[in-house]
C-alpha cells in the first residue's frame, strides 16, 4: 500500500496506551531493564548514606580522640599543678618543723611587728617565729623577706592564698593574704637554657593566736573561750550563739569550714568569713605537766593585735568570773569594749622587759608585769588590776603556739610558652605539734591532723 505520495507504507499501528499501562504491556524484557534500573538507583541511595554514616562514624571518633587527647592532657597538667602545691605543702611543714619545733621557740602574727589592722596589709597574717630572747628567726611564708615586718621580696610574683572564698572582701581584721611565687626550674638538656616547669607557694597561719571555737573539757585549759557578743548583730555574736545552740555537736566538726553545717538560719558564710583571722576550731598548746608534756585545749597566743581576739578572751574573763578574786561581771561593759583596742593597738610599740618594740612578748610573766596591759586596764576604767587580770587568763595564756594552718599553691607551666599557666591548684592542711620528738634534733615533731584540696571559690 502506498500513500499519496507513493511511498510504501504498512497497516496503521494501534494508538499508544496510556503512559500508566507502560510497564503492564512493556515485553518482558523491558519490564526487566526498568526493574534494574530501579534496583541501581535504589542501591546509589543506600551507598550514598552508608557513606555518610561511614563519614560521621570517622568524624565522631576524630572528635572523641582530640576530646580524650585533651583531657589527658588538662589531667597531666593538673596533677602537675597538684604535686607542685603539695611540694609547697612538704616546704611549709620543713620550715615549720626547722624552726619551730623546738619548746624555746616564740611564735607570733606579724602585727606585731607594726601591721595594722588595714585591708592593705596583706601580710598581717603571716606567722613569725623568734627566740626566746625576742631574736627573730623567719617569716613562714613563701617569698619572704628575712627581716621585719614581713613582706615578700622584691622581683616575685605575688598569690593570694587567703581570698574572698574565705574572708570576703579585704577589710580591717578580714586581710586578703599575700605570699611570694617560688619557680621551679630546670636547665633543658638540649638547649642548655633554664626553664620553669611550674611555681608553689605557701603560707603558714597561726591558729593559736584565735579563739577557739570549741575546748575539750578533757583537754582544758581553763574555762571555755568565748566569742564577743557586743554588738549583737556582730559576726562573732551570731557564731557564739550557733556554738552555744549546738554545742553537743562541735564533737563531731573536724574542721573549722564544716561548722557552716550547724543548722541554724543565723550562721551564713559570709558570718565564718569575718571570723575566720580570729576564730579557729580548737587549738592545741603542749604544756609541761611534772615529767611529761600533756596537749591543753583553749589556749591563746597573746601575741596579736587582733581586737576581736582579745576581744573575746576579756569578756570571757567578764562574763565567767574566771579570777578566784571577782566574780562575773566585775569589770564594766565600757572597759570589755575599749580594752581589747588599746591592748591590741598597742601591743607592736610597747618596750618591755621581755619585748622589743615591734616584736612578741616572749613569757606570758613578761606580759602580765608590763606597762602596756597596767596602762590599758587603768585607762579603759577597768576598775581590775594586772595581777587580779592574769588570775584568770594566765592558765590560758601562751607565748607561743602549737597548731598551724598551711596552705599552699602550684601551678603547671607550659614548657613552649613561659607565660602560659596551664593549671593551678590550692590545699590546706592543719598541722598539730605532738610530744614526741622529732628527728635530727628539731624539737617536737609536727603531724598533719587534717588536709582538704581547695577549689578557686573556697580560697
Amino acid at each position: 500500500m502506498r500513500n499519496k505520495f507513493g511511498i510504501p507504507v504498512g497497516p496503521a499501528l494501534p494508538p499508544s496506551p496510556s503512559p500508566w499501562l507502560t510497564s503492564v504491556a512493556a515485553p518482558p524484557a523491558c519490564r526487566r531493564a526498568a526493574a534494574l534500573h530501579a534496583e541501581r538507583g535504589f542501591a546509589l541511595v543506600i551507598t550514598l548514606s552508608l557513606l555518610a554514616l561511614l563519614v560521621l562514624a570517622v568524624l565522631s571518633l576524630s572528635t572523641l580522640t582530640k576530646v580524650n587527647s585533651q583531657v589527658a592532657a588538662t589531667a597531666t597538667h593538673q596533677a602537675r599543678a597538684r604535686q607542685n602545691a603539695l611540694l609547697g605543702l612538704d616546704v611549709a611543714l620543713g620550715e615549720l618543723q626547722q624552726h619551730a619545733g623546738a619548746d624555746d621557740r616564740i611564735t607570733a602574727m606579724a602585727g606585731v611587728t607594726g601591721l595594722a589592722a588595714l585591708s592593705s596589709n596583706t601580710t598581717r597574717h603571716w606567722c613569725g617565729v623568734w627566740t626566746d630572747t625576742g631574736i627573730f628567726v623567719k617569716w613562714l611564708a613563701s617569698g619572704a623577706v628575712t627581716a621585719t615586718p614581713a613582706a615578700i621580696q622584691g622581683g616575685l610574683s605575688h598569690v593570694v592564698l587567703v581570698d574572698t572564698g574565705t574572708v570576703g572582701a579585704p577589710a580591717a581584721n578580714s586581710e586578703h593574704v599575700e605570699v611570694g611565687k617560688i619557680a621551679i626550674s630546670f636547665v633543658d638538656p638540649f638547649s642548655g637554657a633554664n626553664t620553669t616547669a611550674g611555681v608553689y607557694a605557701y603560707w603558714v597561719g597561726d591558729e593559736g593566736v584565735k579563739l577557739s571555737a570549741y575546748s575539750p573539757l578533757a583537754e582544758r585549759a581553763g574555762v571555755a573561750l568565748l566569742l564577743g557578743s557586743n554588738p549583737s548583730t556582730s559576726a562573732t555574736a551570731k557564731l557564739r550563739a550557733a556554738l552555744t545552740t549546738y554545742a553537743t555537736a562541735l564533737p563531731h566538726v573536724l574542721s573549722y569550714e564544716q561548722l557552716s553545717l550547724l543548722p541554724t538560719p543565723a550562721l551564713t558564710p559570709s558570718v565564718l568569713q569575718d571570723c575566720f583571722h580570729h576564730t579557729t576550731l580548737t587549738a592545741l598548746r603542749l604544756v609541761p605537766q611534772g615529767l611529761d608534756v600533756v596537749r591543753q585545749s583553749g589556749m591563746f597566743n597573746l601575741n596579736t593585735n587582733s581586737a576581736p581576739a582579745w576581744r573575746g578572751l576579756l569578756e570571757t574573763y567578764n562574763t565567767t568570773g574566771a579570777g578566784p578574786v571577782l566574780s562575773a561581771g566585775s569589770m564594766g561593759t565600757s572597759a570589755v569594749t575599749s580594752l581589747p583596742a588599746r591592748i591590741a593597738n598597742n601591743l607592736a610599740a610597747a618596750a618591755e622587759s621581755g619585748k622589743a618594740v615591734n616584736s612578741p612578748f616572749t613569757s606570758v610573766a613578761a606580759f602580765a608585769g608590763s606597762a602596756l596591759l597596767a596602762n590599758a586596764l587603768a585607762a579603759s576604767g577597768s576598775g581590775v588590776t594586772p595581777a587580779e587580770l592574769m588570775a584568770g587568763l594566765a592558765p590560758m595564756l601562751t607565748s607561743r603556739s602549737d597548731t598551724f594552718r598551711i596552705r599552699a599553691y602550684g601551678e603547671a607551666i607550659s614548657p613552649v610558652d613561659q607565660t602560659t599557666v596551664q593549671a593551678a591548684a590550692w590545699c590546706e592542711a592543719i598541722v598539730q605539734r605532738i610530744p614526741d620528738p622529732a628527728p635530727n634534733g628539731l624539737g617536737r615533731r609536727f603531724v598533719v591532723i587534717y588536709f582538704r584540696w581547695l577549689g578557686p571559690d573556697d580560697v
